[in-house]
Parts: C-alpha cells; structure tokens; sequence
C-alpha cells in the first residue's frame, strides 16, 4: 500500500511497474513456492488501477510448469483477459536440474506448454491492440533513441516503454532531434 500509495502522489516516478505474477492458479503459485495467492495478485492489480489513473503494468507468467492442468491454464488466460496489461510476456516452463520443480510429477510435454503460450499471447493481443491502438494520435514525451532512415522517423520511449522490452515509439519532429533529447 505504501509502494502504491508513491506512485500516486511522486511525480518523479514513472506511471509504470513490472510486476512478474507468474500464474494465478494458488495451486501453481504454491508448487511454484510464491508468497501470496491469486486473490493477493488481483487486489493489487485493482489498486493499482484505482489509485495511480493511467499506470502501465507490465506481467510475466510461465505456462506448463509441472502440474498445471487444463483448469489452472483457462484460469490463468481469464486473469490475463481481466487484468488487461499494458505489456505481457510468456515463458514456457524450462525443466532445470537442481531445482525442486525438476522432480515435480506430473511433467509437462513440450508440444503442451508451446500450445498453451501461443493461446496465453494470442489471449493478451486484445488488451495489447486496444492500449496499442489509444495512443494513436496521442501526444506523449518520448526520450529520443535515435534516427531510422528506412521509416524517416525518429524513434525512442515514452515512460510507458521500458528499455529493451516494450518496443519503441516511431515519431516524427519538425526540429532537429539528438539522441537524449525529449
């Protein structure tokens, strides 16, 4: 509450926050040994949302960690539906030696866990396409990155746009811009 609560009154910090929820299905977040469940998850979400207007939330989740079942995945595609992220990314469970997940039972197959991320992502294209698609004509301070000559346009982020992550912002200037400029 106290995180939320500054980035609601510290104009210093940017509107943004990555928070990796990496499931929502307590039973997963449990095996996963998360702290929290997913009622925690959604309240947070929610007060975000509330309290700070116009934040951008970025989310990670893995599908096909060992024992997800039909249920758990359909919950986690609902949650992604409902939470609307700005920027979301999938992982698929990687079976790693010398963790506790690598002699999990109930092991998922590969061709399960590539079908369940392209639903995940084909589940979150909506919510990308609508926050997409609402900064169109929009006006935005934007760190200039650079210069591309192919689209003749300059490109950088806006403070919805971590480096490296979320893409770029493609504009154009009638003055001469430098790299750092905003």
């Amino acid at each position: 509450d106290e995180l939320i609560e500054e980035f609601a009154t510290n104009s210093k910090l940017v509107k943004y926050i990555d928070i990796p929820v990496q499931h929502i299905s307590d039973k997963i977040l449990k095996r996963m040994n998360r702290k929290g469940n997913g009622a925690l998850i959604r309240d947070v979400l929610s007060k975000l949302r509330t309290r700070v207007p116009g934040i951008s939330i970025r989310s990670t989740a893995i599908v096909g960690f060992p024992g997800e079942t039909e249920e758990d995945f359909n919950e986690l595609c609902e949650f992604v539906k409902e939470a609307k992220f700005e920027h979301f990314g999938a992982f698929t469970y990687s079976r790693e030696e010398n963790t506790a997940a690598y002699n999990f039972e109930n092991q998922i197959d590969e061709d399960v866990k590539q079908e369940r991320y392209d639903i995940i992502m084909k589940t979150q294209l909506a919510a990308t396409e609508a926050y997409l698609n609402s900064k169109i004509g929009k006006e935005l301070t934007v760190l200039c990155e650079g210069y591309d000559p192919v689209s003749e346009s300059h490109y950088g982020r806006s403070a919805d746009n971590a480096p490296e992550i979320d893409g770029k912002v493609f504009f154009m200037s009638s003055q001469k811009l430098n790299e750092g400029d905003f």
